[in-house]
């Protein structure tokens, strides 16, 4: 509690410095260099060639590979040497992001926990060299590439090519044969495994789909009543639009589905403007000298009544829209609609009449256009969450073990953390979907 209070305390400090340089050198030396680093990288945005912020960004950026390296040291010592592994691996990153060479101390230690980091990495190479799954090799080599090049591991790891590309070999030809007319993300995996173990397979050609589809028929129904031309009138079409872009986006389609999505869209838009000018007197009372009628001689002080009389626009806005769309997707129905509506009062006049109070006004109308588009932007993302949904109720849901991986593939791609994917993944390859997309594009 009493971290987060120092540093809320920090932050509205620096919110009243006057440079992003100086917010900077104020975490620098309250020991917070990745923030610190932040504020220089935004102010080198501004200036590419502000020499400070250049200065405190190397000076922090150093700061944080020390500070990092300590965290690695740490980490060995309390017997977690994957933890400290993959620590370096993130410094030795960002080393070549930043284009930092250490030096001193700094580099030192570096070179230090990169001998005991290689050590570990033969010895982990060589039990995943035995395992029955190739791809924990391959991923080993990924997650570690920077390390295992700067400990010059790339000769020694080539020793267990031969028995790793022996096990792809087999998992390659054992997935080939579960490839069928009906497999398709089956068959894109199975490509792209096999071509990264340099084992390409020749598959028959994929030609239809009949779960997906290739295209998208979408019907509008639009009724539209405004009191002028403006955006508004092209809203609905460009919501349309989108509609049809959001499906070509999603999993359901693929240019060999075989069916035709058809979407139902109607609409009706009314923003009507009326104007009424009306007169209004506003009553006051003046003091004006007047002749004594009992003696002309003298003057009085006589209150007056009157009004003041001006023209004023009154305007009366009515905003409705309602919208919905639906539509049949894999034998579910889908549906959406939106409803809206407002009456809106406001009015203008020139008076200018400081003395009541009386100034002039600007009439003030609704937004229409940011009701409308909030409207339709609720009920596109409602058609996005639509599609998904019934992705996972019937690939994920209802027939995820069947067909040797087709639905696990299909599954993945919209639930990558389905404990059922995940099994399947680590019972076939050794690794969770994550790790099997990062090395294969999944």
């Amino acid at each position: 509690m009493r971290n987060v209070l120092v540093l809320s305390m920090l932050i509205l400090t620096l919110s009243g410095c006057k440079s992003l340089v100086e917010k900077g050198h104020n975490l620098f030396q309250a020991g917070m260099y990745t923030q610190s680093a932040e504020y220089y990288e935004q102010a080198l945005q501004e200036d590419p060639h502000d020499i400070e912020a250049q200065k405190g960004l190397l000076q922090a950026r150093n700061k944080i590979l020390d500070k990092g390296l300590i965290d690695v040291r740490m980490l060995r010592l309390g017997g977690n040497p994957t933890g400290a592994a993959i620590k370096l691996e993130s410094l030795l990153r960002n080393q070549i992001a930043w284009q930092i060479e250490p030096f001193g101390p700094i580099a030192n230690t570096q070179t230090e926990e990169i001998d005991y980091a290689t050590l570990w990495l033969k010895q982990r190479a060589a039990q995943l060299g035995q395992s029955k799954f190739p791809d924990q090799f391959r991923y080993f080599e990924h997650r570690y590439a920077f390390l295992i090049s700067n400990a010059q591991l790339h000769s020694l790891f080539t020793t267990y090519r031969a028995a790793l590309q022996n096990k792809a070999h087999a998992q390659c030809t054992r997935m080939s044969t579960k490839t069928t007319n009906e497999r398709f993300y089956l068959r894109q995996f199975t490509e792209k495994y096999c071509m990264a173990w340099d084992l390409p397979q020749e598959l028959a050609v994929i030609t239809q789909d009949p779960t997906r589809y290739s295209s998208i028929k979408l019907t509008p129904r639009f009724r539209v009543n405004l009191h002028r031309t403006s955006r508004q009138a092209n809203s609905l079409k460009t919501a349309s639009s989108e509609l049809k872009q959001i499906f070509r986006e999603s999993l359901w389609y693929n240019p060999v589905g075989k069916n035709t999505f058809k979407l139902k869209f109607d609409a009706n838009l009314e923003h009507t403007r009326k104007a009424k000018l009306v007169n209004r007197h506003t009553h006051f009372t003046l003091v004006e000298e007047k002749q004594s009628k009992a003696n002309p001689s003298d003057t009085l002080d006589v209150e007056v009544k009157k009004a003041f009389r001006y023209p004023v626009t009154e305007f009366t806005e009515q905003f409705s829209v309602n919208a919905k769309y639906e539509g049949i997707i894999a034998q579910q129905q889908i549906e959406f609609s939106i409803d809206d509506s407002q009456t809106h009062y406001t009015q203008s006049h020139q008076a200018d009449f400081p003395q009541l109070n009386i100034k002039p006004i600007k009439a003030t109308f609704l937004d229409v256009d940011s009701k409308l588009d909030k409207q339709l932007t609720t009920l596109q993302q409602d058609f996005k969450s639509q599609l998904e949904r019934v992705w996972i109720d019937t690939h994920c849901n209802g027939l995820i073990g069947a067909q040797y991986g087709e639905y696990i593939l299909r599954c993945g791609k919209i639930a990558p953390d389905n404990q059922f994917v995940n099994s399947w993944f680590q019972k076939q390859f050794g690794l969770n979907y994550q790790e099997m997309a990062t090395l294969y594009a999944l």
